[in-house]
């Protein structure tokens, strides 16, 4: 994740969803929940599990990473014995996504099995298949939180984005099916060069439905590197003009040689649609199939969890250790890194811009420094238009 602006600047930063549970550095706890965490961290307890239940999905968004494989997704009898092995090795916390979950025909008989195992329940839906009776299941499912996109503030712009009709109507109508049953709704805005002129309308928007909301820079290259989607980021002075209206404070990252930019590997993991697990969301380097071995055999013993525990420090991230502006870097992500150019250790030019964007906007009037990154990568002309693309 890249910069989250929070509509509650009261807030700590901690307490902001970070996207997936992989994104966040490992910090001092600060109550006892997050003294939990910390403890499950570092005996690489798997306390949450995101699993996509499908790449099947009813929008079309143009900056969409899933990528469908030619093989059939986990059956109802395969899903449920995920559970089962998931409740053994001790997850606590489900994230249910797609794709779009509620064209599983099968998706409450999931989700209720869930919670009768006892997990808490994270939904990711778009929102536009929830009418009333849909809502009324999903209320019975007593869900922590219903995540739902906000990609526009009118129904033009959103369709625009997302590739349908009447999209806005439709998202806002299941908002409101939700909220009447007292599901406890969240609205993110990924900003992109398509929705950036409806910021302030998006805000207000959700402040009027009175739900959580936040707004995010990130956006992703398909599970298959490519990287057409990347046309929609804003750039490095589009997300410092963002910056500069947003009230959340900086929280400077911890810099010395065993801190980590975030918590991939650690307590948490990706499922997809076709039994794979991968270290998180972005990182879709395998760490197993759940076809051919248990959840808990993977957890243990897959070499890159392994190697994520052991090495994901800034000591092993040679160029973000001695980053000039790395006290400004709130989206150095390991799995766009890998997306870039293969390293997972490495820097990511996405990142490097933004710690500029936020350099720049902390001192009024100064440019911000190169990133050994930037330096790097300029050297080879093939990623000099690349780099310079989102720059002023």
């Amino acid at each position: 994740m890249l910069a989250a602006i929070s509509l509650y600047p009261e807030l700590p930063a901690e307490s902001l969803d970070r996207g997936f549970d992989a994104c966040g550095e490992v910090s001092a706890p600060s109550d006892p929940f997050e003294a939990l965490l910390a403890r499950l961290q570092n005996e690489a307890v798997p306390f949450s599990a995101t699993w996509e239940m499908t790449h099947v999905c009813n929008l079309a968004c143009v900056m969409c990473y899933n990528v469908p494989l030619a093989e059939p997704e986990l059956s109802t009898v395969e899903g449920l014995d995920l559970l089962e092995q998931l409740a053994e090795a001790g997850v606590l916390r489900i994230t249910l996504t797609g794709g779009e979950i509620l064209t599983r025909r099968d998706f409450f008989i999931l989700a209720e099995r869930a919670r009768a195992l006892g997990f808490a329940l994270n939904l990711k839906t778009n929102g536009t298949l929830i009418t009333e009776s849909i809502a009324d299941r999903l209320a019975a499912l007593d869900p922590l939180q219903v995540t739902i996109s906000l990609l526009g503030a009118t129904d033009a712009t959103f369709d625009a984005v997302a590739g349908s009709q009447r999209t806005l109507t439709r998202v806002l109508r299941g908002v409101q099916n939700l909220q009447m049953r007292g599901v406890h709704v969240k609205l993110n805005s990924l900003l992109l060069n398509l929705n950036l002129a409806e910021r302030e309308e998006m805000l207000r928007l959700a402040m009027d439905l009175g739900v959580s909301y936040e707004q995010f820079f990130k956006v992703s290259a398909g599970d298959d590197g490519r990287a057409t989607a990347m046309q929609h980021q804003l750039s490095r002075q589009e997300m410092r003009a963002v910056l500069a209206a947003d009230e959340t404070p900086l929280v400077a990252r911890m810099t010395g040689p065993t801190a980590r930019t975030c918590k991939v590997g650690l307590s948490s993991c990706l499922i997809s649609p076709y039994g794979e697990v991968f270290p998180c969301v972005e990182l879709r380097t395998l760490a197993g199939h759940l076809r051919r071995h248990s959840f808990a055999d993977i957890w243990a013993n897959a070499p890159i969890l392994q190697q994520l525990r052991a090495r994901h420090t800034l000591a092993n991230l040679p160029e973000c250790l001695v980053c000039p502006i790395n006290t400004y870097c709130e989206g150095r992500c390991a799995g766009l890194a890998w997306k870039e150019h293969g390293d997972p250790y490495g820097g990511h030019s996405l990142a490097c811009q933004q710690a500029q964007a936020r350099y720049e906007q902390q001192n009024p009037g100064q440019q911000a420094p190169s990133t050994p990154l930037q330096t790097r990568l300029a050297s080879n002309p093939a990623w000099a238009f690349q780099l310079t693309a989102n720059q002023e």
